[in-house]
């Protein structure tokens, strides 16, 4: 085994320790070889990654953006392309290939490749499984993995099959998505010792106060509930503290500055944290508190003559240079980097989630329904497409048209 081998080796049997990890790059950098320089831009700006305020950490993600544009290709081998265009990855994480997201039908027929190219890989998060469990069951693959994530919401033969794998005990960690009755967690409950497995965590993907309509509102409370439950009854079974509960729209999701012509973050003369927004008729003003929670609404009319005119370039000039003008001399606001929870007023709104992958995850059900929207590409494909979005950190900043922002506070627009 050369050298070069057995480092991979060493790092993969002790993934968490950065020792080896800092040892591989010198012997890389004696070699003039880049990824050494990666290794240890990413091992710093581990901790840091998502300080969008903190200039080292801008530094960092500019080199580590450069390092992957020339060399990710080189780094990971045939592993660079997948056909599902909602499959991804593998991600990097301190320095190595780490993480995927696949649909069941990549992982059958590409996952050896994947592994052969990534021996560092140790993370798979697998969509596309609701109703295809028993296809999962014999694979010998799973027992590459410390960590399965299952992004999807499985049927109870699903769960039953999965179960008697002969290669989950080699699993230490799984991500269970939280949604309907939690099968898979129940049979997981039913096996777990005294050490194994480690931990099980319940993503709850669909909830907050994002939601479309007062129903959804009602129902994602409800999941709240639910999952913690869920999580209860199987600390309870297991008598340890063996699953815990992660809410994703929970986070502080940040807010630049000027957003469009007619939407503005940042701080009033008093220290206020403010996002600004206007419409065809009105001006909105939500204020936040410190913990970034939505804690007043106010509208105006922004006195902006729309008839006839709505829709036209002269009147969106009209209506953005109004706008600007009562930020900045009525309300004197300094645009800036402000953090705010989920919140929905109804003309102005911050999610987690866009629509059109709202509409797919809101009702979890394995089973698709000749009702639902979408073709069924759509939704075999939802879990990976959801699971995209959260690991990009996305989210959506709603003010009569939804604008997608990423986690730098960075905000486009797409026509879907």
């Amino acid at each position: 085994m050369n050298e070069h081998i057995a480092f991979l080796h060493a790092i993969r049997a002790d993934p968490d320790d950065d020792t080896v990890r800092l040892a591989f790059a010198d012997w890389l950098d004696e070699r003039a070889d880049p990824l050494g320089e990666f290794i240890r831009v990413q091992i710093e700006l581990e901790p840091i990654r998502f300080r969008i305020d903190d200039p080292r950490a801008d530094e960092l993600h500019a080199r580590e953006d450069e390092l992957l544009r020339k060399h990710r290709d080189e780094w990971i081998g045939g592993a660079a392309h997948f056909p599902n265009p909602t499959d991804f990855g593998p991600v990097f994480r301190r320095g190595f290939p780490d993480y995927a997201c696949l649909s069941l039908d990549t992982f059958l027929t590409q996952g050896e490749a994947l592994f052969a190219a990534v021996p560092t890989l140790r993370e798979v998060a697998l969509y596309g499984l609701a109703n295809r469990g028993s296809e999962l069951t014999m694979c010998p693959l799973l027992a590459k993995l410390d960590t399965l994530e299952i992004a999807d919401w499985l049927t109870e033969d699903d769960a039953i099959s999965l179960s008697v794998s002969p290669h989950l005990d080699r699993i230490s960690r799984f991500k269970l998505w939280v949604g309907g009755e939690p099968y898979f967690l129940r049979e997981l409950a039913k096996q777990a010792g005294a050490t194994w497995p480690h931990e099980i965590e319940l993503v709850q993907v669909c909830g907050g106060t994002g939601c479309f309509t007062r129903f959804e509102a009602t129902r994602a409370r409800e999941r709240n509930v639910e999952a913690d439950s869920f999580a209860g009854e199987a600390n309870k079974a297991c008598s340890r503290e063996l699953v815990r509960v992660t809410r994703p729209f929970e986070r502080a999701f940040p807010l630049s500055g000027k957003i469009s012509g007619t939407c503005c973050a940042g701080h009033l003369p008093d220290g206020s944290k403010v996002l600004a927004g206007g419409s065809v008729h009105h001006w909105f003003l939500a204020t936040f508190t410190e913990g970034g929670h939505c804690q007043s609404m106010n509208s105006r009319s922004n006195d902006v003559h729309y008839q006839f005119r709505a829709g036209t370039p002269e009147f969106r000039l009209e209506l953005d240079a109004a706008f600007q003008e009562w930020v900045q001399e009525d309300l004197r606001l300094k645009p800036g980097l402000i953090w705010v929870r989920e919140f929905d007023e109804s003309d102005l709104r911050v999610a987690l989630w866009p629509r059109h992958i709202s509409e797919y995850i809101a009702d979890p059900n394995p089973h698709r329904e000749a009702t639902t929207t979408g073709s069924e590409f759509d939704w075999q494909n939802r879990g990976g497409e959801a699971r995209g979005w959260l690991e990009y950190r996305n989210f959506v900043i709603d003010n009569n048209r939804e604008t997608w922002a990423t986690w730098r506070g960075q905000t486009y627009h797409l026509e879907l």
